[in-house]
């Protein structure tokens, strides 16, 4: 048990050093900008909306649904490793220690998000309910007991293999945690108690009838393995992450767009870079879901002038900064090197690139705008987002890609 127990310590104390020091890079001046930039725009525009609300807006169904969805996500950090299939099956029946010591882990590292959730969320259900901040806080950590229990029949369907027993976990769970939710937040705490014996009945069944049940290594390896990969691509849009593993996907409903760049030698990076960016599943992913969230908070919030400009400007920049690392997505191949190319041409077709996906982006957010009905604000964006744009590419991006190719050359 104490090599268990040292086993994991090392891995903990190795997980947090790692997170720590990509964090570092993360966090750095530019966000930070950012987000208090969009916090300060958001908060203005947050507040006058609350003066508007409407006295029958959902805002209790809304909370329920974005707490459901945010608890029933609750997964265990095992740390575990490939060699771990080989070196920790043999201790099997020894393990339960190290999983409890996880779940705890897990529990506490997954709280901030949560904590977000209620803080933003906490003006409008006190204006729609009439919540003091007692009452508040108790319904949070009563909520904070369904996302342990999230946690604990995770981990139980883990022992199982088939996709219909997760795939019908996941809606168990959330229909559970909605109702807890939703009673807990209508103060029926008589029902909410019933869903909470519902839930511990149903955790007390399936730790019996996984009891006999072997540990699923391959899939719990290849769980923890994804979600370092999902932290190593957030990672990777800040600085280098040698141990990020790239997947390349064809999408041949985009191979067109590729037909569209002339065939000539100078053309040579602008064939490259945009086929990497179609056929990535980041740098894509990125814009795509950037432009959706942008689009939906532009549609669907109530937003004056300055919140409309500030909010499409806030997206475009996310979306350039994140892509920028597009530009060294070639510098540890040797094949770019050997074809015929000035190398002038690089910095120069990634810089038109980049300010076509941006501009491509600020005319969807623009379209989206005029279509919610904001016409004067939708016009003011349309120019401030183009100038934003050819100064974001050629005036910011320009002397960093200077900067960069100093770096490696």
């Amino acid at each position: 048990m104490k090599n268990l127990d040292q086993i994991w310590k090392t891995r903990l104390e190795a997980h947090v050093k790692e997170v720590q020091s990509y964090t570092k890079y993360m966090f750095n001046d530019h966000l930070i900008f950012v987000l208090v930039f969009l916090g300060a725009g958001g908060a203005l525009s947050y507040q006058e909306w609350l003066k508007t609300m409407p006295e029958n807006f959902p805002a209790l169904l809304i909370l329920t649904v974005v707490f459901a969805l945010i608890i029933t996500a609750s997964s265990v950090r095992t740390l575990l490793k490939e060699a771990d299939l080989v070196f920790l099956l043999p201790l099997e029946v020894k393990m339960a220690d190290y999983f409890r010591k996880a779940t705890v882990y897990s529990f506490f590292s997954q709280l901030y998000i949560f904590f977000i959730a209620a803080i933003v969320f906490a003006p409008m259900i006190f204006r729609a309910e009439n919540f003091t901040g007692t009452d508040y806080l108790f319904m949070c950590l009563l909520i904070l007991l369904a996302k342990a229990w999230n946690l604990l029949m995770s981990f139980r369907i883990s022992f199982y293999t088939e996709q219909s027993a997760k795939a019908a976990d996941l809606a168990v769970r959330f229909a559970l945690n909605a109702a807890a939710v939703y009673f807990i937040l209508s103060k029926a705490y008589l029902y909410a108690i019933v869903v909470f014996a519902v839930m511990a009945v149903l955790y007390l069944y399936f730790k019996k009838a996984t009891a006999a049940k072997g540990i699923k290594w391959e899939a719990l390896i290849d769980r923890e393995l994804e979600k370092k990969q999902s932290f190593y691509r957030i990672a990777n849009l800040f600085t280098d992450v040698p141990k990020l593993k790239k997947k390349a996907k064809r999408r041949k409903m985009l191979d067109g767009l590729l037909t569209l760049i002339k065939y000539k030698q100078e053309n040579m990076y602008a064939y490259l870079y945009t086929r990497a960016f179609l056929r990535s599943g980041d740098f894509l992913g990125i814009f795509l879901r950037l432009t959706v969230i942008g689009s939906i908070i532009l549609f669907i919030i109530p937003t004056n002038q300055f919140s409309v400009l500030a909010i499409a400007i806030l997206v475009l920049y996310l979306t350039g900064i994140q892509i920028l690392g597009l530009y060294k997505h070639f510098d540890m191949l040797s094949l770019p090197d050997l074809y015929p190319v000035n190398r002038q041409h690089k910095k120069g077709k990634f810089l038109k690139l980049l300010f076509s996906i941006v501009l491509f982006q600020h005319l969807i957010l623009t379209v989206v705008s005029l279509v919610s009905g904001k016409w004067m604000p939708s016009i003011i964006l349309l120019g401030a987002g183009i100038a934003f744009a050819y100064l974001f590419v050629y005036l910011y991006v320009k002397p960093r890609l200077a900067k960069m190719d100093a770096s490696v050359y």
